[in-house]
């Protein structure tokens, strides 16, 4: 089993690589750092499984759930735990999802046994605690990145009055006044990173 390593935390990745090396009937096909280098070692060595982490200098590594999926199975890791991200790596097609924390074993009997069909989830993942719609995850996610009404409509392609009807409705959700007080409202409770891709 190759497995694909696409992480650009440099000493986790090689370290994740040998204790992959060390498992029985496992390798490391290669380490990615960025969306581009994941992509273009995928089509060139191909793997079995890949392990992506979800922060990424020139990308999201959702958006690499998809077309990696195309070679084979996908397993994201990531810092940021949460429901909804979890929801959206499923729904692109991800065989687990995991918190970095877990430990060797739990990541290990993912990359083995996890498959779209029956994914493997990290437990206790965190819920959030405002119950917001994926399109508000959009819109916030952009107001995160310093984007106002107009970028963000353009960017998610709607229209601004409708980007301004998802930042009122936000901004009733978390019970604030401002974007500004939105965004950091958002970060505290832990439903984005702001100036992350996701």
């Amino acid at each position: 089993m190759k497995v694909l390593l696409v992480d650009d935390h440099r000493v986790f990745a090689e370290s994740l690589a040998l204790a992959v090396d060390t498992q029985p009937g496992m390798s490391c096909a290669g380490i990615a750092c960025t969306v581009r280098d994941a992509l273009a070692r995928a089509a060139a060595v191909g793997f079995d499984v890949a392990i992506v982490d979800l922060d990424l200098p020139d990308g999201s590594g959702l958006d690499l759930v998809e077309p990696l999926g195309a070679y084979g199975k996908v397993v994201v890791l990531t810092a940021h735990p949460r429901a909804d991200l979890a929801a959206r790596a499923l729904d692109a097609g991800a065989a687990a999802f995991l918190a970095k924390d877990a430990g060797l074993a739990e990541i290990i009997s993912a990359v083995r046994l996890g498959s779209p069909a029956r994914p493997v989830v990290a437990p206790h993942l965190r819920q959030s605690p405002v119950a917001l719609t994926a399109r508000e995850y959009d819109v916030l996610r952009e107001l995160g990145r310093g984007q106002d009404a107009t970028r963000l409509a353009a960017t998610l392609g709607i229209s601004v009055y409708t980007a301004r009807d998802h930042i009122k409705a936000l901004m009733a959700k978390l019970e604030v006044r401002t974007q500004l007080d939105a965004v950091v409202t958002a970060s505290r409770l832990g439903l984005i990173n702001p100036g992350a891709r996701y």
